[in-house]
Parts: C-alpha cells; sequence; structure tokens
C-alpha cells in the first residue's frame, strides 16, 4: 500500500512539471495540494488513473455551459454495453471491454489485455471509462476554471459533471494512463443516497465530439437498485491465524527494554548514533555487516485489522497465509508478517498490551543475509511486556497547558461550522465544494491547510494515544486534548504544522484532530484557530 501511495505521488510531481501554466491556475500548487490530501488507493480522487489525470489537466479549455443536441450519429450502438460499478449502471460505447491495471474495472477501446500470470503485458486503452468512489476530491474541470454542469441521474440524491483538456504526461505508470495533449476528460460525481459520492471518468483520445460522446454516457447512469455496497470478506481473527512458534534466546543476545517491550539482540548488534539506555520513539540496530536491521517503533495506528482482511483474500484465494500469530503473555496483538522475494527477508512484527501500547518491531535481511528464520523465532521468544506497557503517555495533568497561549481571533474571521464543530477562520481559508473537512488557500507566494477529521473507533480499537510533548486543552465539548506546534518537511520545504487531538468521550475512541500547515500558516493563527473551537454540538458519524 504504502509502495503504491509514493509512486503515485512522485507521478504526481513527474506530471505537475510538464503541465503547461493557464492564467491564475498554479500547476504546482495543484499537485501539492493533491500530495497533501492523498489518502487511499481508491479514495483520493478515484483510483489510479485518475490521480494521475487530476495531475495533467492543469490545464483546461473552456466549453459550452449549454448542454448541446446530440447529433444522430455518435461512437455509440443499440448494443452497447451495460455494465455496473460502485453502485451505478451505465453503458459504455460499442467496443469498449473490461480490464483491471489497477485492481479495479476499467472499460476501455481495444485495451490490451493481458494474459494469466502475463506480467510483461500491460494493460492499454486510448480511450476509457472507470467509475470509483471519491472523497472531498472537487472535480478538476472545476480546478482549471470549466463550468460545472447539475444534472440528473435516476436515483441520486445529486450529480454533476465538467471535464477538461489534457496537456500530456510524465512518464505513465501503464499505458492506460498516458494522457496525451488534447486528450478530453469528462468527470461525473453521483451522490448515493448513503452520502458515498462516486465518481465516472471519461477519458476519450481523438474522438471527433467528445462532449457529445461523454454526454451521451451522463445519460445513460442511473442508480444500481440491486447494489448493496461493496463486497467485502470477513476478517480472519488473530485467534484463527496460524501459530508461529518462539524460539530459545541464544545465551550470546543481549537483554534490554524499549518503552515497556522486552527484546533480546545479539550483543554486537549496534545502535546508529542512538542512546540504548534512554531510547527515543524508534530504535534501529543493525548487525555489524548491515545486512540485517531491527526497528523498534511506538505506534498508536497498528496494521492488523488491514492485515487480518489481507489474510482473508490470500484465504479466499486458496494461497498459503503469510501472517501468523504468537503467544505473548499480557497482549490483546501479537502478530506476524513474513515476506521473501529477490533475496530480502521482511517480518513486521505488531504488539500491543491490552489496553496499553502499541509496538511494531520490523526485522530486515538484505540479500546475502542467509537464513534469518532461526533468529526470528529467537526475537519472538524475547519479547515481552513490563509494567510501563500499561502507559499510553505520560501523566495529562503533567503538560503545561495551552490556556495563556491562546488569542482571541480577528473581528474579521469568519464562522464556520462543521458537522456541529463551531470555528472561526481567515477569510483566505476556503472549503472548496466537495470536500469534506478541508479549508485551503493558495495564492502564487504560500498556501494554507485546514483539515478536521472525526473518528468513532470500535471497542476492539485503541484510541488515538495523547502526544507526550503538547500542551494540554480541552475545548468546550472535549474531556481532553493536546496540541502540538511543530514544521513539517512534507512538500519538500519547511512549513509550519500545527496538530491537536481532542477526545470528545472519556475512554477516546470518539475523538477529532485538527491539523493546520503550510508556507503562509503561522502558529498565531494557529493559537487564534483554537481558541475558537466549540464541539459542544460536534455530532461524530
Amino acid at each position: 500500500m504504502k509502495e503504491q501511495s509514493d509512486i503515485l505521488v512522485k507521478l504526481i510531481h513527474d506530471a505537475a512539471g510538464q503541465v503547461g501554466p493557464l492564467d491564475g491556475i498554479d500547476g504546482e500548487a495543484m499537485a501539492r495540494r493533491a500530495i497533501r490530501h492523498e489518502r487511499t488507493r481508491r479514495g483520493v480522487i478515484g483510483g489510479a488513473a485518475a490521480i494521475v489525470l487530476a495531475a495533467v489537466g492543469a490545464t483546461g479549455v473552456i466549453w459550452f455551459t449549454d448542454r448541446q443536441a446530440l447529433p444522430a450519429l455518435l461512437p455509440w450502438f443499440s448494443n452497447s454495453g451495460e455494465v455496473r460499478s460502485d453502485g451505478l449502471v451505465f453503458e459504455v460505447p460499442d467496443g469498449y471491454e473490461k480490464f483491471s491495471p489497477t485492481g479495479d474495472p476499467m472499460w476501455g477501446l481495444d485495451p490490451v489485455i493481458p494474459g494469466e500470470l502475463d506480467m510483461e503485458s500491460l494493460p492499454s486503452a486510448e480511450s476509457w471509462v472507470a467509475v470509483d468512489p471519491v472523497d472531498g476530491v472537487p472535480l478538476v474541470g472545476r480546478q482549471v476554471g470549466n463550468p460545472v454542469v447539475d444534472t440528473e441521474v435516476p436515483g441520486a440524491a445529486s450529480a454533476k459533471y465538467s471535464w477538461y483538456s489534457a496537456d500530456g504526461a510524465g512518464e505513465p505508470m501503464a499505458d492506460e494512463l498516458t494522457a496525451d495533449a488534447g486528450d478530453f476528460v469528462g468527470e461525473l460525481d453521483v451522490q448515493l443516497a448513503d452520502g458515498t459520492v462516486v465518481r465516472v471518468t471519461m477519458k476519450l483520445h481523438d474522438d471527433p465530439t467528445p462532449q457529445a460522446t461523454f454526454e451521451r454516457l451522463v445519460d445513460t447512469v442511473r442508480i444500481d437498485e440491486e447494489y448493496e455496497g461493496p463486497e467485502t470478506l470477513p476478517m480472519i481473527p488473530q485467534e484463527d491465524l496460524p501459530l508461529l512458534e518462539a524460539g530459545e534466546v541464544p545465551a550470546s543476545w543481549r537483554q534490554a527494554e524499549f518503552h515497556g517491550l522486552e527484546y533480546a539482540a545479539p550483543d554486537d548488534w549496534t545502535a546508529g548514533g542512538q542512546d540504548l539506555e534512554n531510547p527515543g520513539d524508534t530504535l534501529i540496530l543493525e548487525r555489524q555487516d548491515d545486512k540485517v536491521e531491527l526497528r523498534m517503533e511506538l505506534t498508536d495506528h497498528l496494521m492488523y485489522i488491514e492485515n487480518a482482511q489481507i489474510a482473508a483474500e490470500y484465504a479466499e484465494l486458496g494461497e498459503d497465509l503469510p501472517y501468523y500469530r504468537f503467544d505473548l503473555a499480557g497482549s490483546d496483538v501479537a502478530q506476524v508478517r513474513i515476506e521473501r522475494f529477490d533475496g530480502e527477508y521482511q517480518a513486521y512484527i505488531e504488539v500491543r498490551r491490552a489496553g496499553g501500547r502499541g509496538y511494531m518491531v520490523n526485522f530486515f535481511g538484505r540479500p546475502g543475509a542467509g537464513d534469518l528464520d532461526d533468529d526470528l523465532a529467537a526475537l519472538l521468544g524475547s519479547l515481552g511486556l513490563t509494567a510501563a506497557s500499561k502507559d499510553g503517555a505520560i501523566a495529562y495533568d503533567d503538560l503545561d497547558p495551552a490556556d495563556p497561549l491562546l488569542q482571541d481571533p480577528p473581528s474579521d474571521w469568519e464562522a464556520d461550522t462543521f458537522e456541529g464543530l463551531e470555528m472561526s477562520l481567515p477569510q483566505e481559508l476556503k472549503s472548496d465544494e466537495g470536500t469534506w473537512g478541508i479549508w485551503s488557500s493558495d495564492s502564487p507566494d504560500s498556501w494554507e491547510d485546514l483539515s478536521v477529521s472525526l473518528w468513532d473507533l470500535e471497542a476492539y480499537e485503541q484510541p488515538f494515544d495523547l502526544d507526550e510533548s503538547g500542551y494540554r486543552y480541552e475545548p468546550p465539548g472535549t474531556t481532553r486534548g493536546v496540541v502540538t506546534v511543530g514544521t513539517s518537511t512534507e512538500t519538500g520545504e519547511p512549513t509550519f504544522l500545527g496538530h491537536a487531538t481532542f477526545w470528545l468521550t472519556a475512554d477516546g475512541r470518539k475523538s477529532f484532530e485538527v491539523r493546520y500547515e503550510g508556507s503562509g500558516a503561522t502558529e498565531e493563527r494557529w493559537w487564534q484557530i483554537l481558541a475558537s473551537l466549540d464541539a459542544a454540538d460536534l455530532d461524530v458519524p
């Protein structure tokens, strides 16, 4: 997942560098915002195809604002194929075939469809249709200044569409993602009854009437009354995973502790410039030949639920599970995922004290490291939980209060409400249509982002730990909260970063996060925004 995400971010950067400017549109700023708002593979702009097209669509063409009468002859025939995807039913032009280059279905004109296990043949199609849910991402046509047209889709709560002309991509991830200069891209957003927004994207290459072809597609879309939601496999609970037996710890290994997690490692392994007696939140040990690395981290967000879902997919396919459980007294999560490829050995261990701290212990071997199964078994056998593992954070009351730092917002700031959360924001911060919990301000010289995330965690999930190095603060409606002030380098330049986590309930499972950052963001504004927060009426859906 992370590797896919990193590839997409690189593609956005590469594509942004090849976009021709449109007056008033900053291609780099658009790519930067896409990177900042990048979430899951399906949740950003609707799959890999749309992410790349959003980056290359920074040059727009203004089209007619009124829908034109459809010409008598279109590249569409009476035997057009009717297809279903993500709660929608629609027709695709004659000759479009189904293919799945990114794991999600697409329909393309004369695509190259690879055979089973044929990794050398990449799927491709010059013209295609893709469908994916989106979360808080405006239509690209709107971003480049083209009109947005409201339309009716039978059974939908609402629908709107727009379009743009691509200016050519950089190096495509696959042939079907290539957008040549002048290619037409149309996007239709359909809101389902449950509030989900599903985006239909159509890319057309060398079509003599592209807008008419796209609007013909729009006219065929309707809600799928038989749709019962996305297909999901039941998770495989930890107790049903195969057991990986722990091994004996060699007498020569050094015993140590990492924030309440006992472990052992060979005595001659070194910590790169770190204090073994007082480790930070991450500790890295390496074998003398640098071919084996042990990394330990404190974490609030374990991957064990996602691992259980992936394990279910493996089981459905009849494949051997690369996920295992192991015995660890006092834990409610003790899992390991093992991967071997190209001579590398990777073991991802996750441990959580029941009601306490979570740990990631990653054990990596590079090519030439040798057989590490026995070393992994010994490492698992060395793990134990001490009393310190019960502590989720330092005593909350010991944190410095934020109240002396709060400042009243200026009188010209505008009041805003998000799901019942009241706040005051600078006039420059605007929430684009279709975005959810994001306010942005972009200019040629600076940018600012404010985002609010709501959390309602299940009983089996750990609540978010409150930061150990921040200021305690409880706006109205909250039980606990911690505010931090720092610097981010995620966009390649140092920018201000303010972050706050607030518990709405005593157990922390209903909570919300506020993140404020940007080259134009300031600490003064951060404290002013915080001072205006009122969560008394906040409803976490």
